[in-house]
């Protein structure tokens, strides 16, 4: 698997290559361009006694998050997309706290985002057809996940897989648009044994239904392979890993606590009204692998989301939303789970109220309060604090987009 990607990789880098004569207009644009938004918000935690009876202390922090992207064209049918970013090897956050490090140490910058696009077609289009397609190869955004309402059941949003994938669709006279996206991913190198991966392939359709009403489907298949106990441990505990975790079940979460596989099923549905600016969308998922994680629990493979948001941020009374998630323990691997939400970490339910506003132009105003806690007080560690105490949070932030 681990040559096959390579060998497409550089298939795809060396069509790229090829020089493609551009128009004059080509000549006198600009190929480099730079974007991106710098974030502060202040965050509060808390806490109520846990089943055990242990107390987590309340406390609070301000962060800030800075992004740069970089987009460049090679020709007509390729161009380069790259995003910086501070933080540190945390796949999930940027963030960065104020007083962290210690004495005004400085903080790190990440490449968290690197990859070639190539168009099949000029300028990502289908020809004669409506519609785009386009092959990625590197660390991209997420293909899987869309803006209809807050798509966070089973991704983190800021995690940005890598490998190679493609993404295409097409649309009709009739107000239709059929989606695809496929992805292989390489989640861990491992030179001893067959490097875990990632294979998904997700297909969806968006429907006109009327002049003001439009909604949507997708169904979505995840194929984790070759998964070895590392893995299995990092979703169990965070032990090893990049990011925090935990939720897991180490008999529960693919059957075999030395790695496995993996294979989960997910859809979502969205309705939107556009002048109404209305939206309702919900979701499930199911982790068919997953098995009894001892003699005295079932498998817990499930997840679902609902939510419904009102208004739109450009205008004045803002965007207002709510969503409620429930994920269980083995629903998916808890080292990708939000982590604002559910603190990246599966056997968790919570709700989220929202709202943002664009104060003026190219600055917004965001905020977001979270109420979650624990599913099954005994399915992982009835002895931890954090994986069974109900919490609150609360985030402001004021973003500026340059």
């Amino acid at each position: 698997m681990k040559s096959n990607l390579m060998l497409l990789g550089l298939a795809m880098l060396c069509v790229a290559a090829i020089p493609t004569r551009g128009s004059a207009d080509d000549e006198k644009e600009s190929r480099l361009r730079f974007w991106g938004d710098l974030r502060g918000r202040y965050e509060g935690f808390w806490f109520r006694l846990d089943e055990t009876g242990s107390d987590r202390t309340h406390r609070s922090r301000i962060r800030y998050r800075f992004r740069l992207n970089m987009n460049a064209k090679i020709h007509d049918h390729a161009k380069v997309e790259a995003q910086l970013s501070t933080g540190d090897i945390d796949n999930r956050s940027g963030n960065q706290t104020l007083g962290s490090p210690v004495d005004f140490g400085s903080n790190e910058i990440d490449l968290r985002r690197a990859y070639l696009i190539y168009y099949p077609f000029k300028d990502g289009g289908l020809g004669q057809r409506d519609g785009s397609w386009e092959w990625h190869f590197g660390r991209v955004a997420n293909p899987f996940l869309w803006k209809n309402g807050k798509d966070i059941m089973l991704w983190d949003s800021d995690i940005n897989p890598a490998g190679l994938s493609t993404k295409f669709d097409i649309e009709f006279e009739t107000r239709t648009t059929l989606f695809a996206n496929a992805g292989y991913y390489a989640i861990d190198e491992n030179g001893r044994a067959r490097d875990p991966i990632l294979l998904a392939i997700q297909a969806g359709v968006k429907q006109g239904i009327s002049k003001s009403w439009n909604g949507g489907a997708r169904l979505s298949y995840y194929a984790f392979d070759h998964l070895d106990a590392d893995f299995v441990d990092r979703g169990v505990s965070g032990i090893n890993g990049v990011t925090s975790g935990g939720g897991n079940t180490k008999n529960g979460l693919t059957g075999d606590p030395n790695g496995g596989n993996l294979h989960v099923l997910e859809t979502q549905l969205f309705l939107q009204g556009k002048p109404q600016s209305v939206a309702v969308y919900g979701g499930y998922s199911n982790n068919f692998s997953a098995s009894d994680p001892s003699p005295t629990l079932s498998k817990q493979p499930n997840a679902f989301n609902v939510g419904a948001q009102v208004g739109n941020k450009k205008r004045s009374y803002g965007r207002i939303g709510l969503m409620y998630v429930w994920i269980e323990a083995d629903a998916f691997p808890s080292q990708f789970i939000d982590s604002d939400l559910l603190d990246g970490r599966t056997n968790r339910k919570g709700g989220l109220l929202y709202y943002s506003r664009n104060i003026v132009k190219a600055i917004d105003f965001n905020f977001q309060l979270f109420a979650s806690d624990a599913i099954e007080a005994d399915v992982t560690n009835p002895d931890e604090s954090v994986a069974n105490s109900e919490r609150i949070r609360s985030q402001v932030d004021v973003v500026y987009s340059f």
